[in-house]
């Protein structure tokens, strides 16, 4: 797999999880919401709104993910070489 292809999978990745836990939430909204207090219109503001906190939180996920692959070659540059075991242990 290609570096660019690699960036655009985490993306996609990071990005179905972030709406994932979008959903997630609007979910526990809607158990806790009683159902009185709520129209269709905030309802459907609601979902919009975890939606897009949600794919917000998948480009959070994406910056910290690319953060960790980038300072991973830094540290494994500035320590000290691995050390392979013997074949026999």
């Amino acid at each position: 797999m290609s570096r660019k292809t690699g960036f655009v999978v985490l993306l996609i990745g990071s990005e179905i999880l972030g709406v994932a836990v979008g959903e997630w939430f609007f979910r526990f909204f809607l158990q806790t919401v009683p159902p009185l207090a709520l129209s269709s219109f905030n309802s459907g503001a609601a979902h919009l709104g975890f939606l897009g906190y949600g794919a917000l939180t998948g480009l959070v996920f994406f910056v910290w993910s690319l953060l960790v692959m980038f300072m991973q070659g830094l540290f494994r540059r500035a320590g000290a070489p691995e050390r392979r075991s013997p074949a026999g242990a």
